[in-house]
């Protein structure tokens, strides 16, 4: 059985995060066992040491390269493994890893590593009427977002990520906007090449999608969401590193019987 690794409490290292109380509780109650990792600076500390062997799943806040080492070497110095590497981490984490690998099922995407845009401007200008500007991870969610509309408004888009996010990670992506029918978006965790929905029957169209990310993304545990276009189309909206990406839409008791699942 995987062992659930969540975040430390800013109050008690021993005690988990309140925010993954509910989560951690499902999961203990399915049968699993879940551990605390408090990161502070340089120093990584488990609530409890782990049996040799045991798989670990991290559950917890977006981590940085070096936070994820951490986490990894403090889970190898307990004679365990980490379900996803610090390689794998990165595949479904940052869009340019795994954008190539569904181009077609996904909009258009501009990628400039190190946030230079020399350029971006007569590339897309004459054809994207609309764009969304994102880091490697995550667009801006507050300021009005990160759809625009012309090249004036982008320099403000950038500050505002700067000044909400603390950085741009990475670099910058300007997606080509398309436009989804309003609550069609759901998403799907892939364990080891199978892809589960938020409740056991899902919506069909969405299959053929989820087989291809599940054979072609090479991580362990990612999530996808999917969304239905105007045109009816369905695409790939995001990839992400199942680890560190929300329930939207789930229970933690559904999120625990996945796992139960991917066991047997």
């Amino acid at each position: 059985m995987k062992h659930f690794v969540f975040p430390a409490s800013p109050l008690n290292w021993r005690v988990i995060d309140e925010e993954f109380e509910e989560q951690s509780a499902a999961l203990r109650a399915a049968g699993f066992q879940t551990r605390v990792l408090s990161i502070e600076g340089d120093v990584t500390r488990l609530s409890d040491i782990l049996p040799e062997k045991a798989v670990t799943v991290w559950r917890g806040w977006m981590l940085s390269a070096r936070e994820y080492a951490m986490y990894v070497s403090s889970v190898k110095m307990s004679g365990a493994e980490p379900l996803v590497s610090q390689e794998q981490y990165y595949v479904a984490h940052h869009l340019p890893n795994w954008y190539p690998l569904v181009e077609s099922l996904t909009p258009s995407t501009l990628i400039f590593p190190g946030g230079d845009l020399q350029g971006w401007k007569l590339t897309v200008a004459n054809t994207w009427s609309r764009i969304q500007v994102k880091d490697y991870v995550k667009s801006l969610k507050t300021k009005g977002g990160s759809v625009i509309g012309s090249a004036e408004e982008l320099p403000q888009v950038l500050e505002y990520m700067q000044q909400y996010r603390g950085e741009i990670e990475g670099g910058v992506c300007l997606r080509h906007y398309e436009e989804f029918q309003p609550g069609s978006e759901k998403r799907y965790f892939v364990i080891n090449k199978r892809f589960y929905g938020q409740e056991e029957a899902f919506d069909t169209r969405a299959m053929s999608i989820l087989a291809r990310v599940a054979r072609d993304i090479p991580s362990p545990f990612f999530s996808v969401d999917i969304a239905q276009r105007t045109d009816g189309q369905c695409r790939i909206v995001e990839i992400g590193d199942g680890q560190v990406s929300d329930l939207v839409g789930w229970t933690p008791e559904r999120f625990a019987e996945i796992w139960k699942r991917s066991e047997s």
